[in-house]
């Protein structure tokens, strides 16, 4: 096994909601892709689908491109970050002899202690 984790900043995102029937079965799916800032990495999008039951074990992996099932309830958290935080890097990890994404992570950078909303009520 090989692992290697890479990183990137994101540059942009976008989310994708859609409704489809497999098999006859309503699925719900919530895509994030993000975009990355140039920084030596060949990977330029990644793809976060949101369905209800992913474990993260559904994946592709190319030089260009990772795409990973993740669970369904963890979607308003990644949003949040991606609303309110800035910069933020994404982290994945490969198995490179497998192809094989093992995980993906999203965070800020170093913060000050108390940094968030600011309470103007008189």
């Amino acid at each position: 096994m090989t692992i290697r984790a890479h990183t990137a900043e994101v540059d942009s995102w976008a989310v994708h909601m859609a409704f489809h029937r497999v098999a006859g079965e309503p699925v719900s799916r919530r895509t994030i892709t993000l975009k990355f800032k140039p920084n030596g990495e060949p990977l330029r999008e990644a793809y976060l689908h949101f369905l209800p039951g992913a474990r993260g074990k559904e994946n592709i992996v190319s030089d260009t491109v990772v795409s990973m099932a993740l669970p369904a309830e963890e979607f308003q958290d990644w949003l949040h970050l991606l609303q309110t935080e800035a910069p933020l890097t994404f982290t994945w990890t490969v198995d490179e002899a497998k192809r094989e994404m093992l995980g993906v992570s999203l965070h800020t950078g170093d913060e000050p202690p108390g940094e968030g909303y600011v309470d103007l009520t008189p």
